[in-house]
C-alpha cells in the first residue's frame, strides 16, 4: 500500500512509476516537482517530435499532455497509441485551458481518458493520475464486458513463449467500420456486438486450436488470439466466415437490406459506411526472428492494417486475414 511521510502529503510510491509530460512542462515547475516528490519518473518532451517512438521504447505508466501546447498534434499522437496493441491501454490524460470544445471532443474520440482544466493544483493531478493507473490496472486483468484475460495477461504468456521458443502466432483483430454502427445504434447494441465477436473467437479456438491457445481482449473493438502457428488457417476462416454471416443480422432491416448506413466521420461529414467487417494480421516466430513483445505486436499490427485494406477493397466488404510471411 502508498505510504505518506507526514498527514496530509500526497502518498509516497512504494514502487516508482513512469510518466511521460508532453507539452509547455517546465523541469523545475511545482507541478513536476510534486509528482517526484510523490514518486514518478518523469520525461519531458517539449514537443511531439521523438515523443510516440520514445513511448514505445520506454512506455510509460501514463502519459499527460498538454493540449493548448500541442493542439492537433496530440489526437495523432493519442490515435497512434490507440491503434497499437501494445500502448493501447496506457491512460492519456490531458491538460486543457482553451475552450475548444471541437478539440476537446476530438481528444476524447481519439481515445484520451480523463481531462484536466488549467489551472489546476497538483495535488489533483498527482490524485487523477493514479486513479487512472489503478483503473488501468483493473482494467488489463480481465476486460469487465468481455470477461477475458486482458493486456496483462496476453503479454506475459507472450513473452513467456517467446523466451522458451514455442511456435506462437499473435493475431491482431479489429472491427471496420465499428465506430460508425455505434455512434448510429448506440453503446448497448455496439457492445454486443463486441461480446458477439468474443464469442466467435472462442469459439473458433475451441473448434481447431490446441491446448493454451487463447483470446486475450485488449480493449474496444481490439482482441487477440494467441495461437499455435499449426492452428492460425482454420481459427481466422472460422472466425471471418462466422462474423460476416451473424453481423448483418445486428443491424436494422433496412441497413441490411441496403448494405449499409449513414453515420459521420470524425470530422463531422455524413458518409455511407458498410456492414461492419472483421480484420486479422497475424505474426508468427516461425518465419522470421522475433525479438521481443514490442516487435510482435507492431508487426501484428502492421498485417492487420493489410487485411483492412483486403476488406475495404472487396465488394460488398468481406472479412479477411493476412498472414506476415516475410523473413526478415
Amino acid at each position: 500500500m502508498p505510504k505518506s511521510e507526514r498527514a496530509g502529503e500526497f502518498p509516497i510510491l512504494e514502487e516508482p512509476r513512469t510518466l511521460v509530460a508532453a507539452g509547455s512542462f517546465e523541469p523545475d515547475a511545482p507541478l513536476i516537482d510534486h509528482l517526484r516528490h510523490a514518486g514518478f519518473i518523469i520525461d519531458i518532451f517539449p514537443s511531439t517530435r521523438g515523443l510516440y517512438d520514445h513511448i514505445l521504447a520506454n512506455i510509460p505508466n501514463v502519459l499527460l499532455m498538454d493540449l493548448d501546447a500541442l493542439d492537433s498534434e496530440a489526437i495523432g499522437i493519442i490515435q497512434k497509441l490507440k491503434d497499437n496493441p501494445m500502448t493501447f491501454t496506457k491512460p492519456v490524460i490531458l491538460a486543457y485551458g482553451s475552450q475548444d470544445v471541437a478539440i476537446e471532443i476530438q481528444a476524447l474520440e481519439a481515445g484520451a481518458e480523463d481531462f484536466l482544466r488549467l489551472p489546476f493544483q497538483p495535488e489533483v493531478l498527482a490524485a487523477r493520475i493514479n486513479t487512472s493507473i489503478r483503473r488501468n490496472t483493473r482494467l488489463q486483468i480481465t476486460n469487465p464486458l468481455t470477461g477475458l484475460p486482458g493486456a496483462v495477461y496476453v503479454e506475459e504468456q507472450t513473452i513467456r513463449r517467446l523466451a522458451a521458443n514455442q511456435p506462437l502466432a499473435l493475431c491482431y483483430v479489429d472491427i471496420d467500420y465499428f465506430k460508425a454502427y455505434n455512434d448510429k445504434y448506440g453503446y448497448r447494441r455496439g457492445d454486443n456486438v463486441i461480446r458477439i465477436l468474443a464469442t466467435i473467437l472462442n469459439e473458433g479456438v475451441t473448434l481447431f486450436g490446441r491446448k493454451g491457445d487463447f483470446v486475450g481482449h485488449i480493449g474496444g473493438d481490439d482482441f487477440v488470439m494467441i495461437l499455435d502457428t499449426a492452428c492460425v488457417i482454420p481459427v481466422c476462416e472460422y472466425v471471418t466466415k462466422s462474423f460476416d454471416i451473424l453481423i448483418p443480422f445486428q443491424y436494422d432491416e433496412e441497413d441490411q437490406a441496403a448494405g449499409y448506413i449513414h453515420s459521420r466521420t470524425r470530422k463531422g461529414e455524413e458518409m455511407r459506411f458498410p456492414i461492419m467487417t472483421v480484420a486479422i494480421g497475424v505474426v508468427s516466430n516461425q518465419t522470421r526472428k522475433i525479438e521481443n513483445y514490442l516487435q510482435l505486436t507492431e508487426l501484428a499490427a502492421e498485417m492487420k492494417e493489410y487485411a483492412k485494406s483486403i476488406t475495404k477493397a472487396s465488394h460488398p466488404p468481406q472479412s479477411a486475414f493476412r498472414i506476415d510471411k516475410r523473413t526478415h
